[in-house]
């Protein structure tokens, strides 16, 4: 049932509190009540935006060329952030759980292993098909390649992203968290602080509804899912009975923030039939969209020492109107258009149409005349106008929207997107201010770092990626003005938060066990990005809600009888 913190007493207890109702507190709470538990999911948001809950989220200090605005990265309300998110659906990599000696201090305690058996049911939470993320597994799909004559080696061509709805959690399973008798979603309702009371495990939460009045939230075990930034603030600011924060004996709380590296600094221009280039998004069996990237193996990045990182064909920019594409100045003046917002989320609009967004991969780009775009929608009329009608209808109508459009090149020239793994740095840290929110809440300060490793490892990828197509006569990459330069422009995050509260064996090396159980700590549990020890080249969402499936079955074994979780140095 959903019910407003207003409407409920000053004390409440379940089985489970789950703070957050993003998609990783959302497949919690409801994994969990399938398994018969009571959970109580606070969210700190409203069903529908509420600007008084946002900017309790708003940051006291970052580096503006470095880090977005927490509002245009972040949702407080039912369903999070996936609010605005795209949709794309990746999994982590067998690499990204190695050992690598060129990303050190960096080792899950966990491996691929452990983390596939749950991508089946990931799947099916995020509404994104099977867990098919390869073009050889895809009949009609396996027998094209990107371009006539690729040849899969070392580079491969072969890998898939998936495409959910895109998927708003808080939408598409409103009517479950409706309708359960074991899962109580509490909105308006803030958790300010895990308060321990002297114990090795939590005694209440302490939370707060909007107009500040308190409310005491007592269980048998604590989820927190609310997000990399805000849960480790909520760890850092719970120090009643730890000084420097719940978790945070060995220090690595808050160090280690990462985002990704993403960008373009080269165009790739094929030797090869332009009609045959597969550049747009296709769809698998089950008519779920997918796109194609540009990949290394998992023994040539060792041998390379190279990032996590992929790479896949782009639009031109759509805010140059030299591209000479009526359907790309057309989409260009939609978002600029008063009615913009209702085409993309405003931090991908703002990208998309030449502002610098840090973290975001487009601009900035100096934006043409109107009447340049507007030449070009009168020269391409007849295109533009079919484009219109039927890009409209693929991504306004059905149910499963089209993701994005393609425009193909006559030259077969497309700018090269990539997406890297930020490497794992401790300094790049996130730490509580003396600033407070309207709650009494510290806000936090945030201090991401991107590193000369960071830069050269995307600048190797694209050199090796582009001696891959002239040693087969598939073509080249040339690279636009200072490539080096441009990668450390393009550097910036606060849309994928990960590696704050880091997973690790041992709690000297970091905050969560590989259960995502607090180090030092019964029955309290973080299910987030943050957790990541390494950021990989995919964005986070669905790595969350395979960690969130994966954490409710080892509840549901705890809290039904099973093994206890035992805090280190505490008697079974």
């Amino acid at each position: 049932m959903i019910l407003a913190a207003e409407s409920l007493g000053d004390n409440l207890r379940a089985d489970v509190a789950v703070v957050g109702a993003g998609p990783g507190g959302i497949v919690t709470a409801l994994e969990l009540a399938d398994g018969g538990l009571d959970v109580l999911l606070l969210e700190s948001g409203r069903l529908r935006d509420d600007p008084a809950a946002q900017a309790l989220g708003d940051a006291a200090e970052l580096d503006a060329d470095r880090h977005a605005p927490m509002a245009i990265t972040t949702r407080r309300g039912v369903g999070g952030t996936s609010a605005i998110w795209g949709g794309r659906c990746v999994p982590f990599d067998p690499v990204d759980f190695d050992d690598r000696a060129h990303v050190p201090q960096a080792s899950w305690p966990i491996s691929h292993e452990d983390v596939e058996p749950y991508l089946e049911r990931a799947c099916a939470w995020c509404v994104c098909g099977r867990p098919v993320f390869d073009t050889r597994e895809v009949p009609h799909l396996r027998d094209r390649e990107i371009v006539p004559g690729f040849v899969n080696g070392d580079v491969r061509a072969t890998a898939l992203e998936r495409w959910s709805l895109p998927t708003d959690f808080g939408r598409e399973h409103r009517a479950r968290l409706r309708d359960s008798h074991r899962v109580r979603l509490v909105t308006g309702l803030t958790c300010t602080e895990v308060v321990c009371d002297g114990g090795d495990r939590p005694a209440w939460l302490e939370a707060r509804r909007l107009d500040g009045s308190p409310v005491r939230v007592t269980a048998r075990a604590y989820v927190l899912a609310c997000g990399g930034v805000e849960t480790t603030r909520l760890l850092l600011a719970s120090r009643r009975d730890h000084p420097e924060g719940l978790g945070n004996a060995s220090g690595h709380l808050g160090r280690w923030y990462m985002a990704h590296m993403e960008g373009s600094v080269a165009n790739v221009r094929f030797a090869t039939d332009p009609a045959r280039t597969i550049c747009e998004y296709e769809r698998d069996t089950d008519g779920v969209y997918v796109r194609r990237r540009l990949t290394f193996t998992r023994a040539f990045q060792h041998e390379h020492r190279l990032p996590n990182i992929v790479g896949w064909l782009a639009n031109p920019s759509l805010a140059d109107p030299s591209h000479g594409s009526g359907i790309l100045s057309f989409v260009y003046l939609a978002l600029r258009s008063p009615l913009g917002g209702l085409f993309a989320p405003d931090a991908q609009r703002a990208s998309l149409t030449g502002e610098k967004v840090p973290g975001a991969p487009y601009g900035p780009v100096e934006r043409g005349p109107v009447r340049a775009h507007l030449r070009n929608l009168v020269r391409d009329l007849p295109s533009t106008a079919a484009f219109a009608a039927s890009f409209g209808f693929r991504r306004f109508v059905p149910h499963r929207k089209a993701p994005g459009f393609f425009v193909r090149s006559k030259a077969n020239l497309y700018p090269l997107q990539y997406h890297a793994e930020h490497l794992p740095n401790a300094e790049s840290r996130i730490t509580l201010s003396d600033e407070r929110d309207a709650l009494g809440m510290p806000r936090v300060r945030i201090d991401i770092r991107f590193s000369d490793a960071d830069v050269e490892g995307v600048l190797r990828a694209h050199a090796l990626w582009d001696e891959h197509l002239r040693r087969h006569g598939l073509g080249r990459l040339e690279y636009l003005d200072d490539p080096a330069a441009r990668v450390r422009d393009q550097a910036g995050g606060g849309f994928h938060q990960l590696g704050t509260t880091r997973m690790s064996s041992r709690p000297e090396d970091g905050v969560v066990d590989p259960d995502l159980r607090v180090h030092g700590l019964r029955d309290l549990y973080v299910v987030s990005s943050s957790v990541c020890p390494t950021s990989s080249q995919a964005n986070s969402t669905f790595m969350i809600v395979a960690l969130a499936v994966r954490l409710a079955d080892h509840l549901r074994a705890v809290l039904s009888g099973g093994a206890p979780a035992v805090a280190e140095g505490a008697a079974a």
